[in-house]
């Protein structure tokens, strides 16, 4: 018998750019951490699609017109299992909600990035923890809707109307510009405010302070789903 075809783990990207090419680059460096290959070959095939171009996905939210962005992520994602993945990362939370008017088959492949967030709860240390999301996240109740947020609830910390028109104009800054110790600061001010120990990458653009963090150090704790995925890519069942 021949051996199983190795898994190829498919990444729909572009949402923001940056968060998920960062998160391509968490992934392979982790896996030379954790295995030390002796060749590159060695390494997971990955298929990214990175497209900017997709349409907002809280103004589709807030609007109410969310037709359009489900038709074309469901694409997305057919396309990518068509050339060859066999699981598949969507790199935005927001567009998790979206989710449900999936084909079952689509879904199946997915790893869910809502239910990454929870998982890093769960190992986390005990503690509060601020969720950073977009509007569109959070006026989904995208997180609150799974049947795994009652077992976390009280640990979570969502913030008020005026901190998350902050918290939501801090997450776009980082689709445009380069991350600072400033705005790194911005959001450990957060994370001081509310009196918790950390807080939660409801938005896959903190991935982006994930990694400025590991370089320079500071900052909140951060529970970050892609770096979760990415740690646990080799443990990702195939569909």
């Amino acid at each position: 018998m021949s051996a199983p075809a190795p898994a190829v783990l498919g990444v729909l990207g572009g949402m923001g750019p940056l968060a998920s090419a960062a998160f391509l680059q968490t992934l392979y460096e982790m896996a030379i951490e954790r295995t030390a290959p002796a060749a590159e070959q060695s390494l997971p095939r990955c298929l990214m699609d990175s497209d900017p171009g997709i349409p907002d996905r809280t103004e589709a939210i807030l609007s109410g017109d969310t037709d359009e962005l489900a038709e074309l992520i469901a694409a997305r994602i057919s396309a990518l299992i068509g050339l060859g993945a066999t699981r598949v990362v969507l790199t935005c939370v927001t567009a998790h909600h979206l989710l449900d008017r999936l084909d079952a088959g689509l879904r199946a492949r997915l790893v869910s990035v809502v239910d990454a967030v929870f998982a890093e709860l769960e190992v986390s240390a005990p503690g509060r923890f601020l969720m950073l999301a977009t509007t569109g996240t959070r006026q989904a109740r995208t997180f609150e809707r799974s049947t795994r947020w009652p077992a976390v609830a009280h640990r979570v910390v969502m913030p008020p109307p005026d901190t998350q028109e902050e918290i939501h104009y801090l997450l776009y800054r980082l689709k445009r510009e380069p991350v600072s110790a400033a705005l790194v600061q911005r959001f450990h001010r957060l994370a001081h405010r509310f009196d918790c120990q950390g807080v939660i990458a409801g938005c896959t653009e903190m991935h982006l302070v994930t990694r400025w963090r590991r370089v320079h150090g500071g900052g909140p704790v951060v529970l970050d789903p892609l770096l979760g995925i990415a740690a646990g890519l080799s443990k990702l069942p195939d569909a």
